[in-house]
């Protein structure tokens, strides 16, 4: 156990040193300090958010409704550099939790 929390220690080093990582926390940093500005960029990450999750058939048409709705701050450079490190940093995250999962086998068969 030992051994693992070491590696896992280790893995969130390298994570925080990533140019993903980095570059995303300094661009929040940089954005945070607008706190109006902040808050409506985290409405629209929240609703985008909520819609994707709903899964409509229309949510490309409600996306871009939303979008249209928050044009004055989604044309920002700061902002689009911000949501493009996001989904980069995401990415990351995404690809080393498959890969994890693809390794390590838990049987759940009892939720079937």
């Amino acid at each position: 156990m030992n051994n693992v929390m070491k590696k896992t220690d280790e893995l969130i080093d390298a994570i925080q040193s990533s140019n993903e990582y980095l570059q995303y926390q300094m661009l929040q940093k940089t954005i945070s300090k607008n706190t109006d500005l902040y808050n409506r960029l985290n409405d629209y990450r929240r609703r985008n958010f909520e819609i994707q999750m709903q899964g409509h058939d229309n949510a490309e048409d409600e996306i871009q409704n939303l979008a249209n709705e928050y044009a004055d701050i989604l044309n920002q450079a700061d902002i689009k550099d911000f949501l493009v490190a996001e989904q980069r940093y995401i990415k990351m995250l995404r690809r080393m939790n498959k890969k994890i999962d693809n390794q390590i086998h838990v049987n759940i068969e009892f939720l079937e």
